[in-house]
């Protein structure tokens, strides 16, 4: 079962966010604009990436996110143990990723949800 933990609570503000990729030679950079704010976060280069429309939310695609609902998503980003994204790509890499450090992050923001597969801890700024 997926154990879903709010990622470094506190520090990205509150807020109805929009989300938007930048691809480049630098690896991911996921931006998200609210109304009072705009994060970046920087992964890098990531290992695996999935994107969809929020509305797939409802199709409960995700485990154990009750909680995480009933607050709206407020923290925006959290880090999932024991994701089911991140173990279907261990299992379609045949073990490529299959390494101790590598951790699914996923945002869920008022357009879209990101499941994202990475190894180390991403830079968040707050502009």
């Amino acid at each position: 079962m997926e154990n879903w933990k709010e990622y470094r609570k506190g520090e990205i503000p509150k807020g109805k966010y929009k989300a938007k990729f930048v691809f480049g030679e630098a690896g991911l950079v996921v931006e998200l604009a609210s109304r009072d704010n705009r994060i970046v976060l920087d992964f890098g280069i990531v290992s695996a990436i999935r994107t969809f429309d929020r509305n797939i939310l409802d199709a409960d695609i995700y485990d154990n996110i009750e909680e995480l609902r009933k607050d709206k998503f407020s923290n925006v980003i959290y880090e999932v143990e024991n994701g089911n994204y991140l173990n279907e790509m261990k299992w379609i890499a045949s073990g490529y990723l299959d390494y101790q450090d590598m951790k699914q992050y996923t945002i869920i923001t008022d357009n879209c949800c990101i499941d994202i597969a990475y190894e180390w801890e991403l830079k968040i700024e707050v502009l």
